[in-house]
């Protein structure tokens, strides 16, 4: 973060630059800034940084991405991490039109690409640690509530229950001991499967994944993300997220049954 021409300290960029990434707007971020650090800002003067460090950060991740694709980006630490996965999956995102003036209009969902770049700790065993589905999955009323749950978030993020208590947490209730998490970072962009492709290597290669000694990618199963196991990371493990797919088993056996009404639900558990 470069200091600019404001002449603030680098405490003070770094907390105006929060606030005005996370706050719905920049007069929002200029009043929480007033209120919980005062510090008297204009709203041109929260944007203006926030936007210009934001520049910095893009350009600098697409100077790693045109290093990773040179095959120059040499990892940021020395010691490489135990055991590593990169977590990826799309996501949902509320944007507005984009014509220069102030408010919301036309808003509308749009899609994100993400991909969480986790280390572990390297716990080693004899044994599977969970040889068969938590209890949470043989459980069809709690399996009925997960799928529609998940279901109606993918279709539709406006219509998420606020209220509702969610279904997924149980499953933290059914899940053996887990080896500790390290350290993640996140990547995000609204580009496309390419582009995306080579953020997240390049964010591994700047962490060091490559040199780990266990790694593995976990995706949904979608048909975006099988290729970029075989491009960015062969060799790696592939693992398939068991909440989408028991998600994806769950559709298919229902709509075979459907036509049986009540008794296809019972059908549809067996299959």
């Amino acid at each position: 973060m470069a200091l600019g021409t404001e002449g603030y300290r680098a405490a003070l960029v770094a907390k105006i630059e929060y606030a005005g990434a996370n706050q719905e707007s920049f007069p929002k971020a200029a009043e929480n800034l007033a209120h919980g650090g005062d510090l008297s800002l204009s709203v041109k003067q929260v944007q203006r940084i926030t936007e210009r460090l934001g520049r910095e950060r893009a350009g600098q991740r697409e100077h790693e991405v045109e290093q990773r694709q040179a095959r120059e980006l040499q990892p940021t630490y020395r010691q490489p991490p135990p055991v590593v996965a990169v977590h990826v999956d799309a996501g949902k995102i509320r944007l507005r039109a984009e014509d220069g003036r102030p408010g919301v209009r036309t808003p509308h969902w749009s899609d994100t690409k993400v991909a969480c770049l986790q280390t572990y700790t390297s716990v080693r065993g004899e044994h599977d640690p969970q040889p068969d589905p938590p209890a949470l999955f043989l459980d069809p009323p709690r399996v009925v509530r997960l799928c529609q749950e998940r279901e109606q978030i993918r279709s539709n993020p406006a219509t998420r229950p606020k209220a509702a208590k969610p279904a997924t947490p149980l499953l933290a209730e059914t899940i053996g001991e887990r080896p500790p998490r390290l350290v993640r970072t996140a990547v995000a962009t609204m580009q496309g499967t390419e582009g995306f492709g080579w953020i997240v290597a390049a964010e591994a290669m700047r962490r060091g994944f490559y040199q780990a000694p266990r790694w593995a990618v976990v995706g949904d199963g979608g048909n975006w993300i099988g290729p970029l196991g075989p491009m960015h990371f062969p060799g790696w493990e592939q693992i398939l997220d068991f909440l989408h797919l028991r998600v994806h088993l769950y559709a298919a056996a229902t709509a075979a049954y459907r036509e049986l009404g009540s008794r296809g639900t019972f059908r549809a558990w067996r299959l």
